[in-house]
């Protein structure tokens, strides 16, 4: 019997046309879970399990509490190393453009998400986790809230919890020990497939930057990222072709921008990766920020 509150797991990737979704999760069994994205901001408060999140090739160890910041970019996947322990956490999605209109000259809100400074996981105290998990809380709490003054709630309540992600993301002293696993060779790797992610990037060329062996190469990189180097480079030019599609950018262009070598490879990987084609995806995009509601 399912705990009251708590939402049944779901594998859709892509948020319902609402400003915000919120799910508080826990489980026994998973599928596995693969490297994606989102085309939203996502928050994660870890409430229990054994659970290492992989995040642009860094490796987290997550704890007791353990908030974690992914934006739109950044390719990332939860391995649960053991359901001896239920796998526990509190999700929040939120719609990109809401969080930015939230915002004010005096404070960006998504600075916690997009920031080149910022911290994919915070390690608080547990004052501050408190917080957070208040804020969460009241979010849920309005799942089932019928009177008038719900979108008010909301986002006086999104505005707080960003306030609260912002000043932990970028005061040091808010921030506890967190052991990071990750491999400069790795690294170095990431940093120049993003910095190069508009030009046609071959194993080749990775080995020779790397001075590795094609072979050891791929073996490190899946070793330490949990895909192919094939599939990382694919998947983020994907994401950068599905950002220049929302700027309005021709579609038939799109492909050239973001590095692929023709349009046929282009639209043949959107439409594996998303299930839609980059018109469908323009076009329900669109959709969703004009019928968004809470």
């Amino acid at each position: 019997m399912k705990k009251k509150g708590i939402h049944e797991f779901l594998t859709r990737k892509h948020m319902l046309p609402h400003d915000y979704e919120v799910f508080h999760f826990l489980n026994t069994d998973l599928p596995f879970l693969y490297l994606h994205h989102h085309d939203f901001y996502e928050c994660y408060l870890y409430m229990s399990g054994d659970v290492t999140y992989l995040i642009e090739g860094k490796s987290y160890n997550l704890q007791l509490g353990d908030i974690v910041l992914i934006n739109t970019r950044e390719l990332h996947q939860a391995i649960v190393n053991s359901m001896k322990i239920p796998y526990e956490r509190i999700v929040l999605w939120i719609n990109k453009s809401f969080l930015q209109g939230l915002s004010t000259p005096e404070i960006d809100l998504t600075l916690c998400f997009e920031s080149l400074a910022k911290k994919n996981v915070i390690r608080a105290d547990i004052e501050n986790q408190q917080n957070i998990k208040t804020q969460l809380n009241k979010l849920l709490s309005l799942e089932n809230y019928k009177v008038p003054g719900k979108t008010l709630l909301y986002k006086a309540y999104i505005i707080e919890l960003a306030i609260y992600l912002n000043n932990l993301a970028f005061n040091d002293k808010s921030h506890l020990d967190i052991t990071v696993q990750k491999n400069h060779l790795i690294e170095g790797i990431i940093e120049y497939i993003n910095n190069h992610i508009d030009e046609d990037i071959t194993l080749d060329e990775l080995s020779k930057e790397s001075y590795l062996s094609k072979f050891h190469l791929s073996r490190e990189f899946s070793k330490h990222t949990g895909t192919t180097i094939h599939r990382y480079i694919v998947q983020k030019k994907l994401i950068l072709a599905k950002e220049l599609i929302l700027k309005d950018y021709p579609i038939n262009s799109v492909y050239k921008q973001a590095g692929f070598g023709d349009y046929s490879n282009f639209f043949r990987s959107f439409k594996n990766e998303y299930g839609v084609t980059p018109k469908q995806f323009y076009n329900i995009m669109v959709a969703s920020n004009l019928n968004k509601s809470p």
